[in-house]
């Protein structure tokens, strides 16, 4: 007989609590939604971590990016420094060579030849340290000690040297000399040309942005001596940075970007950019702070976390993952529209001129800068083209460089050029250019990026110094060195087409005399009306060329002559033009002649030289025959001398 449980017996007891304690089945459905969530909840939390870490890297890359561009822009300042020194004190030294002890640079200051009030300080200095000539007045100072003397004493290049950051003996405030070798004619040491530059102003003068608390500019050699360095506004100079990082770096990769700790400088941690200067022995740095750059993308990070633990928490399903995307959509829109407002920002407010460029030559984008240096409207600009700021004559050539930049390839930066651009009121405006070219997936050109630096100021300089270089400060007439360059040039073309040229060498009778009754104000002016006077006399339609040679001396060239008579009438009239009274500043009435020698190519000589000397010693047989006259070479028969009086009959 079968025995059943009742109900309430232990056995059924037992049976009904092991069927309340198992677990329940889950059916197919939920188990698909518990993977889902599973998979989301990962998808979410990976793809947090993968944002955070490209918005990280991003910051920093594009930390380094502006960094080297800042580098660039700022070895590009300083080379343009440098330049300008460069030319300065090559000026100096030629014309300490012309002139010797008799320079002055104290006249120089007072006359400001040279302009640029960053150049504080301008002196010769011999071969024994001794000051010849400074700006500042004369000085007993010696510079044999000094780095930068040294170092051009054993120099075998003639380039400019940086010296160490020093305090000055006649301003005695700290400045970094610039120096340039003197050469004797026999190539030994004869002294240095030296400049000073306060250390602060190759920092502050970069004319970018300016720069955060922590953020640092910095000039050091390659000899491990710091020029100077710049940390938000404290400039310091003059201390050894050979064991910071990126000196040490340097050694081995001229240049690179990498973020320091910070430890062997201030313990601030910094992004960094260097680059070796590529004409001087100058590495440029440039740092941002670490944590600045930074800050934008940690205070997204905890958003980015906030938002994956909330989605965490309150979704698990597909919804939950669609949320999270949308919002990590909506922050990434913001993210790049601040980033794209940060772009417009820098672009229009960039210490250069910037424009994105067609490839057809069309401006596609300008900013502010470039419109102001134009004097074009942005809406005006855009209608025009790269080739029509340059001068009608340079279209075609404008056109063709365009097409080779389209079709080079550069691994480094692009090269500069020096050009000339037309304003809107039709002036000249000479810039510096860079011009990128920015390449689609393809590697088809997209568009190019020109970044243009205004150099009106120093091609002005330039041509301000070639100017005096080659021409009489008082007349403005060509001084003997571009003289002897005309004769020089008329000699050729005379032995070329077998014709005839000449030299006329001019002294004025009385002049010391006007000198000594009215002053030399006065003498300066009648000098200037002499040479003005001369310049009608000679030839408009000819390569005639008048000079002075200094003093009361005057040098003609006479080219392309047709006969011996055309260079004698013209002789004459130079007699009669001079012979006339001369009224000087409406009040004093002098009268003047003048005493002239001529010589004659091929006859009398084959080189400027030979006729000058001959021509100088027909003048003195001039006026021994009693002045007011001229007379050619003297011949084995006799000079050749003719009178005023002759020249009126």
């Amino acid at each position: 007989m079968t025995l059943s449980a009742k109900p309430g017996s232990p056995t059924m007891t037992s049976a009904s609590s092991r069927a309340g304690r198992r677990l329940p089945c889950l059916s197919p459905l939920q188990l698909l939604i518990l993977l889902v969530c599973a998979v989301a909840i990962a998808l979410i939390w990976l793809a947090t971590l993968q944002r955070t870490t490209f918005e990280h890297a991003q910051a920093v890359a594009a930390a380094m990016r502006s960094n080297a561009s800042l580098a660039i822009a700022f070895e590009q300042q300083v080379t343009r420094t440098l330049k300008e020194a460069e030319q300065v004190a090559a000026f100096a030294r030629l014309e300490y060579r012309r002139e010797g002890s008799r320079m002055d640079l104290a006249r120089w200051a007072q006359a400001r030849v040279i302009r640029d009030d960053a150049f504080t300080i301008l002196s010769i200095v011999d071969e024994t340290g001794a000051i010849v000539t400074s700006t500042q007045g004369p000085s007993d100072v010696n510079y044999a000690d000094r780095n930068f003397f040294t170092r051009q004493r054993i120099a075998r290049e003639d380039v400019l040297y940086m010296g160490h950051p020093v305090l000055g003996r006649i301003s005695h405030q700290w400045r970094v000399p610039m120096s340039l070798r003197i050469s004797k004619p026999d190539g030994s040491f004869g002294g240095v040309v030296v400049l000073a530059i306060d250390p602060a102003h190759l920092i502050t003068s970069y004319g970018g942005p300016p720069l955060g608390a922590s953020d640092l500019l910095e000039i050091a050699g390659l000899d491990g001596i710091l020029r100077s360095r710049l940390i938000g506004t404290h400039a310091t100079f003059g201390l050894d940075p050979g064991k910071q990082p990126w000196n040490l770096r340097q050694a081995t990769q001229p240049e690179g970007a990498f973020v320091d700790a910070g430890d062997s400088l201030d313990g601030v941690a910094r992004i960094i950019s260097y680059r070796t200067m590529r004409d001087y022995p100058l590495m440029i740095t440039v740092g941002t702070s670490y944590a600045e750059v930074l800050r934008p993308a940690r205070q997204r990070r905890t958003s980015y976390l906030l938002l994956a633990g909330g989605a965490t928490a309150a979704l698990l399903g597909f919804a939950a993952l669609f949320i999270f995307l949308s919002m990590r959509q909506r922050m990434a829109t913001e993210a790049l529209e601040a980033n794209e407002a940060l772009f417009r920002t820098t672009f229009h407010q960039a210490a250069m001129g910037i424009a994105r460029i067609a490839p057809d030559g069309r401006f596609l984008e300008v900013n502010e800068k470039l419109c102001r240096m134009l004097g074009y409207d942005a809406a005006e600009l855009l209608e025009k083209t790269l080739f029509d700021l340059a001068a009608p004559g340079a279209r075609d050539e404008a056109r063709a460089f365009l097409k080779a930049r389209l079709k080079a390839h550069f691994l480094g930066p692009p090269p500069e050029i020096e050009k000339p651009y037309r304003r809107r009121d039709g002036s000249e405006l000479w810039v510096c250019e860079a011009l990128s070219v920015v390449r689609d997936a393809a590697g088809m050109p997209d568009f190019l990026v020109a970044a243009v630096q205004d150099i009106t100021a120093r091609k002005d300089l330039e041509a301000r110094l070639s100017h005096d270089a080659l021409h009489d400060a008082l007349t403005g007439l060509p001084n003997r060195v571009m003289f002897q360059d005309r004769c020089a040039r008329a000699l050729e073309s005379a032995r070329r087409h077998n014709g005839l040229a000449a030299v006329l060498y001019l002294d004025l009778d009385g002049f010391k005399e006007v000198n000594d009754s009215h002053g030399h104000a006065m003498g300066d002016i009648l000098l200037q009306q002499v040479a003005r006077r001369l310049e009608h006399c000679v030839r408009a339609e000819s390569e005639d060329t008048v000079s002075r040679f200094g003093g009361d001396e005057f040098g003609i060239v006479l080219a392309g002559l047709d006969s011996i008579e055309s260079g004698e009438r013209i002789a004459r009239t130079i007699l009669e033009a001079l012979a006339l009274p001369f009224d000087l500043n409406g009040d004093i009435q002098v009268s003047i002649s003048a005493s002239i020698g001529a010589a004659r190519h091929p006859e009398h000589g084959q080189d400027p030289d030979a006729l000058v000397a001959h021509a100088d010693a027909a003048m003195y047989a001039a006026k021994h025959s009693g002045k007011n006259r001229f007379s050619w070479k003297l011949l084995p028969n006799g000079p050749a001398v003719h009178s005023a009086a002759a020249a009126q009959s």
